[in-house]
C-alpha cells in the first residue's frame, strides 16, 4: 500500500466505496412497441454480426449493430434472457440502451412450437428461392431456439 493509503487507514478517514454500486449501470431494452427491461444491470451480453460481446459498467461509449440472437441482461438478482431480432445497442456514460426490431422474453418462448416452425421454414426454403421475409423469420426462430434451449 502507498504511504497515503496507510495514513488514511491510520487516521480512520478511509471509506471504501461499494463495489456493488460501482459495477452497476442503467440498462433499457425497447422494441418498437414496448419497454421490455429497464433498470440496473451488472452486464449485458449481446450478439453482433461479428460475434458475441459483453458490456459492463464504465465501458467506453460505442454503437453496435445487433444480429438475431440471444441477449442477456444480468442484474444482481437474476439474468433476463431475450431472443433479439436485429437492432442497435448504444453505450453512453448514462448506460446501455438496446433498440430491437423485435425482442422476445425467454419466458414467452414455446420451444416445441419454435422448432416445429423452424423445420417448416427450412423445408420451404429448400424448395423455393429465398426471400427476405423467410430469411428473417428463420433467423428469428433460430434466435428463439437458442434462448429456449439455454433455459431447458
Amino acid at each position: 500500500m502507498s504511504t497515503t493509503l496507510h495514513q488514511a487507514l491510520d487516521a480512520g478517514s478511509f471509506r471504501p466505496y461499494s463495489f456493488q454500486h460501482h459495477l452497476m449501470m442503467y440498462c433499457q431494452l425497447r422494441s418498437a412497441d414496448k419497454l421490455l427491461f429497464e433498470g440496473e444491470a451488472t452486464m449485458v451480453v449481446a450478439h453482433s454480426p461479428s460475434g458475441e460481446f459483453a458490456v459492463m459498467a464504465d465501458h467506453a461509449p460505442f454503437l453496435a449493430e445487433l444480429d438475431a440472437g440471444p441477449l442477456r441482461i444480468k442484474t444482481n438478482a437474476k439474468e433476463h434472457a431475450f431472443a433479439v431480432i436485429t437492432g442497435l445497442l448504444r453505450v453512453t456514460e448514462q448506460g446501455v440502451t438496446i433498440l430491437a426490431r423485435e425482442a422476445i422474453p425467454a419466458t414467452e418462448i414455446d420451444l416445441a412450437a419454435v422448432k416445429k416452425r423452424r423445420e417448416e421454414v427450412e423445408v420451404v426454403l429448400s424448395s423455393t428461392p429465398e426471400t427476405e421475409s423467410l430469411r428473417l423469420e428463420l433467423a428469428c426462430l433460430r434466435a428463439q431456439e437458442r434462448v429456449g434451449e439455454r433455459l431447458a
